[in-house]
C-alpha cells in the first residue's frame, strides 16, 4: 500500500491549461467548457473564500474571467488523490 502511495505521489501532474491565457471568458463559455451549469460559475465567482477572479467589461457590464485565472483556479482546486 505504501509503495502505491509513493508511486502516486511521485507522478508529475501537468497544470491544467484548458483556457487561453490572455482571453476573457464569459461565465456561460466557462460553464460549457467545464460541462457544468452557468449558475455554478456565478457561485464560484461570488464565493467569500477563494473566489474565481472576475471583472466587468464596464460598469454594470458583463462578467469576464481571464483564462490564466481560470486555469490557476482549477489547478488550486484540484483533488490530490494521495491525500484522500
Amino acid at each position: 500500500m505504501d509503495n502505491m502511495r509513493n508511486n502516486i505521489a511521485e507522478m508529475i501532474v501537468e497544470p491544467m491549461n484548458l483556457f487561453q491565457e490572455d482571453r476573457g471568458y464569459r461565465p456561460d463559455e466557462i460553464a460549457e467548457k467545464l460541462n457544468v451549469d452557468r449558475s455554478t460559475i456565478y457561485r464560484l465567482i461570488r464565493k467569500v473564500f477563494n473566489p474565481l477572479p472576475a471583472y466587468r467589461t464596464k460598469e454594470q457590464g458583463q462578467l469576464r474571467c481571464f483564462g490564466r485565472d481560470i486555469n490557476k483556479y482549477l489547478q488550486t482546486q484540484r483533488v490530490q488523490p494521495h491525500n484522500e
